[in-house]
């Protein structure tokens, strides 16, 4: 039994490690993804308000599986919130349930609405209406509104560690979509991290990772 309050003890301490790594990722992204916006992207977007931060537990209530940013965002020349810049952070969940996967996982997405756990989040198996998925990395789903699609992508969570990382794997590819260009064999995707998936045979909304 000494064993096994031991493996206890040592499983919480490392989960308390990596909830504190998580801490520290968050506002580098935010950071770096609000100077992306003022910057580069200022002629093409305003943010309309501070990041917005939810979290969701597993079922016990005892462990955090996820946490997401979002960010709102007014698309010039129009005056009001067209869509929300988000990261969502998955240690376990369906934020994490893709075949094959066995690593947490970092999404980068643009949405219409804030990531809520609730009506608006990224799992899998996923909501196929309309689905397309891009070069094997970018899942991407249309909206109402004209030459506006709602994206994600996935990148391994343990391979952004610096802010070199950061630039590459989530900075540039963010910059590249919300200038509205599609997926291709040379576009900043296709780095190492991003995860590459296709689709599973007979389930539909669900994806296998390939690479």
């Amino acid at each position: 039994m000494s064993d096994i309050g031991k493996s206890i003890s040592e499983c919480i301490s490392f989960l308390s490690k990596v909830g504190a790594e998580c801490e520290l990722l968050a506002p580098m992204l935010r950071q770096a993804l609000n100077n992306l916006l003022s910057d580069e992207l200022a002629k093409k977007f305003a943010v309309a308000g501070p990041w917005q931060e939810v979290s969701l537990s597993e079922s016990s209530g005892w462990i955090c599986t996820d946490s997401a940013h979002s960010l709102p965002l007014i698309i010039k020349p129009k005056r009001t919130v067209g869509g929300y810049l988000s990261f969502q952070i998955s240690l376990g969940g369906t934020g994490i349930a893709a075949v094959g996967n066995d690593q947490p996982l970092l999404h980068i997405g643009f949405w219409t609405k804030p990531v809520d756990f609730e009506e608006r989040w990224m799992g899998f198996p996923l909501d196929e209406s309309a689905l397309t998925l891009e070069q094997g990395r970018l899942f991407r789903w249309p909206t109402p509104q004209e030459n506006l699609s709602e994206w994600v992508y996935c990148v391994r969570l343990a391979e952004v560690n610096t802010m070199q990382d950061v630039q590459e794997k989530v900075v540039a590819p963010v910059k590249f979509l919300l200038l509205s260009e599609r997926a291709s064999d040379s576009h900043p995707l296709c780095v190492p991290g991003v995860v590459r998936f296709c689709e599973v045979e007979g389930e539909p909304g669900q994806y296998r990772v390939v690479q």
